[in-house]
């Protein structure tokens, strides 16, 4: 397994760089603002991944929820960010494939917090909190 890892990371620079051979010379300039733009969106999931992170953080605790699928989530999407900053075909290729991939209990956990929570009002509305009746008002003479 380890041989096969590292033949691969051996192997990605040599087969990017005969990438951007092949496409740059099958689409031109588009090949190069299509490297531009993958850069641009790597950098912007990697800032948007660092400033939601703590909030989710903080939302799956006071929910009760798993917080290492947070942190599995956080890593994925900040290794496709970094991904998509290596110019080339194949880490982008790469890169989506990591995107697709969900991540288990995530939102099964908040779905079931959110249940929970909507129950527990539910259940509180029950209790007689609230009176049921007609409304008339009559206005005392003075």
């Amino acid at each position: 397994m380890r041989s096969i890892l590292l033949f691969g990371l051996i192997l990605l620079p040599f087969a990017e760089i005969w990438g951007y051979f092949k496409f740059g010379s099958l689409y031109g300039w588009w090949f190069l603002i299509y490297l531009i733009v993958m850069a641009i969106l790597g950098w912007r999931l990697i800032q948007e991944e660092k400033t939601l992170v703590l909030s989710r953080f903080m939302s799956i605790m006071a929910h009760g929820g798993n917080p290492m699928a947070l942190i599995l989530g956080a890593a994925k999407n900040l290794m496709a960010g970094g991904l998509f900053l290596f110019p080339g075909i194949f880490t982008d290729v790469i890169a989506f494939i990591l995107l697709l991939i969900p991540i288990a209990g995530n939102e099964e956990n908040l779905n079931k917090t959110k249940a929970h929570t909507f129950n527990q009002k539910k259940d509180t509305a029950n209790k007689g909190d609230v009176i049921e009746g007609e409304y008339r008002r009559e206005d005392d003479p003075k």
